[in-house]
């Protein structure tokens, strides 16, 4: 009978960083259509990176924070231009 179990040893550390760079990379991969990074949205938006994180900290823009790094829904961010007149917005002084 011809087995294909490896053993490894590995600290707890270590597994624990195995297993949430797994657990990031498939939910980064699952969400990256539906997902934009900063500099993705900054970009999207037309706007700079001040004036991006001034939206974002008086709650013009939702965002979501996944890990340390900062993620906007692009379906949000689109609600959010309608909801607000995007011209207004771009006018405001960042």
């Amino acid at each position: 009978m011809d087995s294909d179990i490896i053993l490894i040893s590995l600290s707890q550390n270590q597994l624990r960083d195995i297993v949430k760079e797994a657990v990031n990379e498939v939910l980064y991969k699952k969400k990256e259509k539906e997902l934009m990074n900063f500099r993705e949205t900054m970009e999207f938006l037309g706007v700079s990176a001040s004036c991006l994180n001034k939206w974002k900290s008086s709650g013009k823009i939702p965002f979501r924070r996944m890990s340390k790094r900062i993620f906007f829904h692009r379906e949000e961010v689109m609600e959010a231009l309608k909801k607000s007149n995007y011209s207004k917005l771009k006018n405001i002084q960042c």
